[in-house]
């Protein structure tokens, strides 16, 4: 039996997580992924204002710019970068290069006023080496918060703008990494390849969860694999890439899948409901505190939604009046690992992009 055939066994999960690309960093995924189809979508970043369209080709020349530039300042391995991610693809961009880079990074939400506490104190305690974020993102303006936690950690010696400028601040913009020439480095030296290489990400009560690539990616062919009968359909997440959960379920699922991956961001009920219909069946990501809502809306039974990931931060099971016609699987990180859990069997039966030639 080949290993594709394999993968579709339905006692495959154990094979899911020992399959080779769980033995690859992000930046192989990125550089495999690209090489097939580099003009088609990978991401869309869809936020007040153009949308982002980031195609594989795209996505690989931005992490290699990210890279050389994050080379530059002479990081020693294993020293951390906390990333404060907005919801699109340049959160991942940075993650994928400092991971390149050598860095251990650390996943934060945006420094907003709930969370800005808890992101300084981790800067601080961790001794970060490097802090990204958004300087300007859907309308609202992150310089100070920025400013004040490089200022509350003193072994913070880049800070770097993900998007909107900052005084002092490289510039990691979209348009900054995309701008010729444009130094690029390749996704293939010795640290990016090291699956070992940890991710932390910081969570409701401000400790920060480790994980490997190598496990991540795990959970990832997981997930696609409990949700194949999605085939090729988009994924649209409402969250954004700051906890393993997302993570997985987002990017790494995407890549994974061969599926185009949608950030929708501010979240408004009437662009829900439109981007819906553009996008046609969809995958979607969403926080489980959404789910009796998408269920009293008529989302999860009118066939909008093929697979809903449910990021859970230690709430049970969400209770729904009447039952899906689409898979729901329930995602938690604790530990160091991404567990998953089917809370309703896939209704129809398909093959996922695992399992095409």
């Amino acid at each position: 039996m080949t290993a594709r055939a394999a993968f579709l066994e339905d006692d495959d999960a154990a094979l899911a997580r020992a399959h080779p690309l769980t033995l690859f960093g992000f930046d192989a995924l990125i550089a495999g992924a690209a090489r097939p189809r580099p003009g088609a979508l990978a991401f869309r970043d869809d936020h007040d204002g153009p949308a982002d369209e980031v195609a594989y080709a795209d996505l690989y020349q931005r992490v290699g710019a990210a890279l050389s530039r994050l080379r530059a300042f002479e990081f020693a391995p294993g020293e951390r970068a906390l990333i404060c991610c907005p919801p699109g693809a340049q959160s991942f961009v940075a993650l994928t290069a400092a991971l390149a880079a050598g860095l251990d990074p650390v996943l934060a939400p945006p420094p907003l006023p709930y969370s800005r506490d808890a992101v300084a104190q981790a800067a601080k305690a961790l001794k970060v080496s490097a802090l990204f974020g958004p300087a300007q993102f859907c309308g609202l303006d992150f310089e100070a918060p920025l400013r004040e936690i490089a200022a509350g950690a003193p072994s913070i010696r880049l800070i770097g703008a993900l998007h909107g400028a900052l005084d002092g601040a490289a510039d990691f913009s979209p348009a900054a990494l995309a701008a010729r020439p444009a130094p690029r480095a390749r996704l293939d030296d010795e640290w990016g390849a090291d699956e070992r290489r940890l991710i932390g990400a910081l969570d409701d009560v401000g400790q920060v969860d480790f994980a490997t690539q190598g496990a991540l990616l795990g959970a990832a062919l997981d997930l696609v694999r409990a949700t194949r009968a999605a085939g090729e359909a988009p994924i649209l997440s409402l969250c954004a890439p700051s906890s393993l959960s997302a993570l997985v379920a987002g990017p790494l699922a995407a890549l994974l899948a061969g599926c185009p991956l949608h950030f929708l961001a501010p979240f408004k009920a009437a662009r829900f409901v439109e981007t819906l219909d553009a996008l046609g069946p969809t995958r979607l990501v969403a926080p489980s505190s959404v789910l009796a809502d998408l269920g009293r809306a008529g989302f999860l039974t009118n066939g909008a939604l093929v697979s809903v990931a449910a990021l859970c931060n230690g709430a049970g099971a969400a209770r729904l009046d009447a039952a899906p016609a689409c898979p729901i699987v329930e995602l938690r990180a604790a530990g160091g690992a991404v567990s998953l859990r089917a809370t309703h069997a896939p209704a129809h039966s398909g093959r996922s992009a695992a399992a095409r030639e």
